[in-house]
């Protein structure tokens, strides 16, 4: 009987056997579909979503966009604290199922194994056979983003839409003649800032790296055509939600989401309550103390004309209060902001609200990170790196920008696409040269 190494080695070698492919493509859905299932199983007594909540609300957005045609959390009170992309996910999910939460996660995992099968069949023609399939192995089996996806999470919306931008941006950078491309990284650039207002500085810090790696070549200016293409397309895609923000607020401009300063504030917070209880403290403990906090800091300005504003201009003023009051923390005490940098740095891969959801989140972490640190090593060791380039670009302007505000591991499964793909790119990589080896010396 062959050992597991032998045959694992066998798989390896043909997964870059284009007949074979359809074969393992359709192997690697099918587990990520029972992986999904599993953990839903798994975990069934557990689900926050048997109680009628789902996580940060995001049901509300859905229902009251449908029942009193108002995008808040609250009947006819709009709200600028959140995009649209993932409340109109939502949306056929409440037509279909109404309020039946185990159906709402059942449809979310099904769309992710779908994001499963996108990947693999796009990464094949920009990566190679291999790549996409072990890119899909990845992305299949990857634990804590289907245990979030499960728990109906906005992320969900995401993951495609970064692979997609990926994909698109990569088939850009490595010489696509298709001059449809340009139109649909914008188009999908637009989108994504829709669902979180962290791509729009994504996408202009990768339209000015293109720009500059470009500059010498002979086909500079149209590339340049194409970043502006790029760019209009993807404003022109957020400004009709800008004008609504506009309006709901009578006269604030707020490109997608006015959600910023409370979260820097939150960061400050949680770290008080980290220095005074320690981070082994019971589930639902963190949230008490923001809301207590938040509640104290409201109430000193309770006098002035701000607490008689409701929906938008009440979140606008009261992003003003966490403003003034995280600028008074940084002039009194400047180390503590970066403090709070260095905490977000490792918390953006595992934190969580304490210590006994922080460990086995950072024990599959090391796994997954492992593996993508492994394929990206490896890339680098053959070559390969500028056909990954602007995925880790992504990775690397996500992983600053939530540094600098507040970070939780949820935060980095945005990255799960982009880290798949570094790791089949790397195996693949590693792979090949071994194949070309043998083939030298057995010659």
């Amino acid at each position: 009987m062959r050992n597991p190494i032998s045959w694992l080695k066998m798989a390896f070698l043909k997964m870059n056997d284009a007949r074979l492919f359809d074969r393992f493509a359709v192997v690697i859905v099918l587990l990520a579909l029972i992986v999904r299932f599993g953990v839903l199983l798994y975990f069934w007594p557990t689900w926050l979503w048997h109680t009628g909540a789902v996580h940060d609300d995001w049901n509300k957005l859905a229902i009251n966009w449908v029942t009193h045609d108002t995008f808040g959390f609250k009947p006819d009170e709009p709200t600028i604290q959140r995009g649209p992309v993932f409340p109109l996910l939502e949306i056929p999910l409440y037509l279909l199922f109404g309020e039946d939460y185990a159906a709402w996660s059942i449809a979310l995992l099904l769309f992710d194994t779908g994001t499963c099968l996108l990947l693999v069949l796009l990464a094949r023609q920009l990566w190679g056979n291999r790549a996409a399939l072990l890119a899909g192995l990845f992305y299949a089996v990857h634990l804590p983003m289907i245990y979030l996806s499960a728990k109906i999470e906005q992320f969900t919306s995401a993951l495609p839409l970064v692979f997609l931008w990926f994909y698109l941006f990569s088939s850009w950078d490595l010489g696509s003649p298709k001059k449809w491309i340009p139109w649909a990284l914008g188009l999908v650039s637009g989108v994504l800032m829709l669902n979180k207002t962290v791509y729009l500085p994504v996408t202009l810090v990768s339209l000015v790296a293109i720009v500059w790696w470009k500059r010498k070549e002979p086909q500079f200016k149209t590339i340049l055509r194409q970043a502006s293409i790029a760019l209009l397309t993807a404003a022109l895609v957020v400004a009709p939600w800008t004008y609504r923000n506009y309006v709901v607020t009578e006269g604030a401009l707020v490109p997608v989401q006015g959600l910023f300063w409370e979260l820097v504030w939150e960061k400050y917070v949680l770290s008080d309550l980290d220095a005074a209880e320690g981070a082994d403290r019971p589930d639902g403990r963190s949230l008490q103390y923001k809301l207590s906090r938040r509640a104290e800091l409201l109430d000193r300005v309770e006098d002035t004309p701000g607490v008689k504003l409701t929906g938008p201009k009440k979140e606008l003023y009261d992003e003003r209060v966490f403003r003034d009051q995280v600028l008074e923390w940084f002039k009194s005490k400047p180390t503590h902001f970066l403090k709070n940098v260095t905490s977000n740095i490792w918390g953006f891969w595992a934190g969580a609200e304490n210590l006994r959801k922080t460990l086995p989140l950072l024990s599959m972490q090391m796994v997954f990170l492992g593996a993508a640190l492994l394929g990206l090593g490896l890339t680098i060791k053959y070559g390969q790196l500028s056909k990954i380039r602007f995925g880790l670009l992504l990775v690397v302007t996500l992983w600053a920008e939530y540094s600098l505000v507040i970070a939780w591991g949820r935060y980095s499964l945005d990255t799960v696409p982009v880290l798949a793909v570094v790791f089949g790119a790397g195996i693949d990589a590693w792979m090949k040269r071994k194949v070309r080896w043998n083939e030298v010396m057995r010659s």
